[in-house]
């Protein structure tokens, strides 16, 4: 039976909240001032989408005062923009793209630094670069002619795949790049639109899995990109694998994994910032329920954002849990 706080009891039985014969009744962690909060998430079908709704879900059961909602956008680069311009509260990305996305703009550069903070270190997501099963292609070189989907404008995963496609010197004219969301690029490949695509995501991927159960496919290896990747761009890529489980595969890849964080506005209240990563951890169980297998942090992990710097309201939240 889920547990009321007492505000929502004595509202329930038509009792004012206010001090009585028995004294005030103090506001706990879970009663907050009226608050709209709106979390960016990600493209349909994938991770941050599935996360983002269970934990909007629960933040709006369990938070006094607190209406929360999902956004649903092209992931990373916009999410980091929506919340630095204080569209929406907070939001989900990838470490590589908020890192870029703090640091400061080059002199005399056209582009400027996010004022961002995090509320938490993630899962970690993983790139997925997706083949028909029956496809010519054994690695990244053999796309130097075909036609490839790199993820939606906007995204955190075109800036990987063109991370990834630079290294390897796949390159336009020959090759062909195609801007497209995950469940457009997943349609084009099963139509044969397209040769491959690119999508960061954590484990597993739904609109992946979904094609995979229509379509084989085949996860191109990307083991060999790692160390070129770390050298060019920087240490935010780590060598991991993917398990055949995760789509029914022949056998496990090795690719780059890059974590993720829970960004936030600054100007979110101490309060509400304190509340949602309280949530985020406390009621792992929930969210699980709501969305079976997605990805969730760690405590001994969570306070590695480096380098945006923590929310004073998670910071505390870290501090009472001793980490």
């Amino acid at each position: 039976m889920q547990e009321l706080s007492r505000r929502r009891v004595l509202a329930a039985l038509g009792l004012p909240v206010l001090a009585g014969l028995f004294g005030c009744v103090p506001r706990g962690w879970d009663a907050l001032d009226e608050t709209a909060l709106t979390i960016a998430t990600g493209n349909p079908g994938g991770v941050f989408v599935r996360y983002g709704r269970a934990l909007t879900t629960v933040i709006a059961r369990d938070l006094d005062g607190v209406r929360a909602r999902t956004r649903t956008t092209n992931a990373s680069l916009e999410n980091l923009r929506l919340v630095a311009e204080g569209a929406c509260d907070a939001g989900f990305s990838l470490g590589d793209a908020a890192a870029h996305a703090v640091a400061p703009a080059a002199p005399g550069g056209a582009a400027r630094s996010y004022d961002l903070v995090a509320l938490a270190r993630m899962y970690d997501s993983f790139v997925h670069l997706v083949v028909r099963e029956d496809s010519p292609y054994r690695q990244v070189s053999d796309l130097a002619r075909a036609r490839i989907g790199i993820g939606a404008h906007g995204s955190g995963t075109q800036v990987i795949a063109s991370r990834v496609l630079e290294v390897h010197d796949v390159r336009s004219p020959g090759a062909r790049f195609v801007d497209a969301a995950l469940e457009t690029s997943a349609d084009a490949l099963r139509a044969g639109r397209i040769d491959a695509f690119f999508f960061v995501s954590g484990l597993p991927n739904q609109a992946i899995a979904a094609l995979a159960r229509e379509t084989p496919v085949r996860l191109l290896d990307l083991g060999d990109v790692v160390e070129p990747m770390v050298a060019a761009f920087g240490p935010q890529y780590v060598r991991a694998p993917i398990p055949p489980s995760a789509y029914g595969l022949r056998e496990a890849v090795s690719t780059l994994s890059v974590k993720n964080y829970l960004v936030a506005n600054p100007a979110l209240t101490e309060p509400v910032a304190y509340a949602v990563t309280r949530i985020v951890f406390e009621r792992q169980d929930e969210i699980e329920r709501l969305e079976p297998g997605v990805g969730q942090p760690t405590l001994g992990a969570a306070i590695f954002t480096a380098p945006l710097e923590l929310h004073p309201g998670a910071l505390r939240y870290y501090r009472e849990r001793g980490s």
